[in-house]
């Protein structure tokens, strides 16, 4: 590897990183909260780091090798110097995102099955709906029955 290819591969394979990372935390943070929270959160954090991770080298890397071969041939085809120039940048840049793409799809299937994984058993802390608590946690109203129960009074 040449240094502009290793230099340019770094700098993408760490926004494609910070990118899938956040977005993706987000819209799993979402999906979590909207299933009331059953999750190993720990657990999913780390593993959909990681994947996060792995996925933004490998589209940095995917979408690097791509466009070399479609400016290499952009390039053969170009003839005046705008159409060279236009054929890096448009070549060069539709592989590229085509891969972010592609690793985007890649880290929202790895993020479920993640969740999956993660699943926990135990119940939730927070009950939205009171048909759901069992019968000894729903408060009794009436008040006299507490009252005459007293040892003192």
């Amino acid at each position: 590897m040449n240094a502009e290819f290793t230099s340019f591969f770094i700098v993408l394979s760490l926004l494609w990183f910070l990118v899938y990372w956040v977005l993706g935390g987000v819209f799993f943070a979402i999906i979590t909260v909207m299933r009331l929270g059953r999750l190993r959160k720990v657990r999913f954090s780390c593993l959909f780091s990681i994947l996060s991770l792995l996925v933004g080298v490998g589209a940095a890397y995917t979408g690097m090798k791509g466009s070399q071969e479609a400016v290499s041939d952009c390039l053969g085809q170009a003839v005046s110097n705008a159409e060279k120039m236009m054929a890096v940048f448009g070549c060069g840049a539709a592989s590229i995102f085509g891969a972010f793409l592609l690793g985007s799809l890649v880290l929202t299937v790895g993020g479920f099955l993640i969740m999956v994984i993660s699943k926990s058993k135990t119940k939730p802390w927070i009950v939205l709906d009171p048909d759901e608590l069992p019968e000894q946690a729903i408060p009794t109203e009436n008040k006299e029955e507490h009252s005459n129960k007293s040892r003192f009074f």
